[in-house]
Order: C-alpha cells, then structure tokens, then sequence
C-alpha cells in the first residue's frame, strides 16, 4: 500500500516500497502535482531502477533531484524539491 505522510513543516514522505516501475514515477509526479514550490518529497523505495527512472521523469518536470541514498539494505530514499 502506498503511503503518504506529513513528516514536517514543507516536507513530505511517500513510501512506494513493494511497486515496480512505473507506479514509484506515477505515484510520485501525482503526489509533487500537489506540493507546494520548494517543499520537499521524500520518495522511499525498494525497487533498483526507480533510483534512476524517478529522479529522471520529476527532472523531466523541471524539479530538483536533492539527492539519492541508501537508508538500508535494499531501500533507497529520493529527496525531490519541487519546483
């Protein structure tokens, strides 16, 4: 189940752990559609090739990939600023 979550003040968290591509791209440009400029999208994943095709379709939009790391093994989390 996807889960989307207020975590602070302009920043949000949207757990897409369990989808394959292209739902993690999906889901994420549906969620970034309704921020705010400048807030912040954590997008958690466990699935290799969103940690390429998700930065690559939000920069395709004109967002700011803020950076892509591993949080533990076999998860990733994709910070987005949205633009």
């Amino acid at each position: 189940m996807v889960k989307f979550v207020k975590i602070g003040e302009g920043r949000y968290v949207l757990d897409v752990k369990g989808y394959v591509c292209p739902y993690p791209v999906i889901y994420t440009r549906k969620v970034l559609a309704k921020l705010k400029s400048d807030e912040i999208l954590e997008v958690l994943t466990d699935n290799p090739p969103s940690c390429e095709n998700v930065p690559r379709s939000v920069e395709e939009d004109g967002h700011k990939v803020e950076k892509v790391e591993r949080v533990e093994e076999g998860v990733w989390k994709i910070v987005v600023r949205k633009r």
